[in-house]
């Protein structure tokens, strides 16, 4: 029987990283952008949660577009 290391999602949006923490998901740790140094990367367990999380996140994303490019 092997241990079998998590998965790792790396999140390169500080808002949806934000977002995703608030929503209680583990954030394993960030660390810089190697192609663009200003900018870090947030790294994250991923597990259903995260997933079921990210897919409601772009939802909701792309409805408040939706709704701000009405006005």
């Amino acid at each position: 029987m092997t241990d079998e290391k998590p998965r790792k999602k790396n999140i390169y949006k500080r808002t949806l990283a934000m977002d995703l923490i608030k929503l209680g998901n583990t954030l394993s740790h960030s660390m810089r952008n190697r192609d663009r140094p200003q900018f870090q990367v947030f790294v994250f367990y991923e597990d259903d949660k995260l997933i079921e999380d990210m897919l409601y996140l772009a939802e909701r994303y792309r409805m408040e577009r939706k709704y701000n490019k009405g006005e």
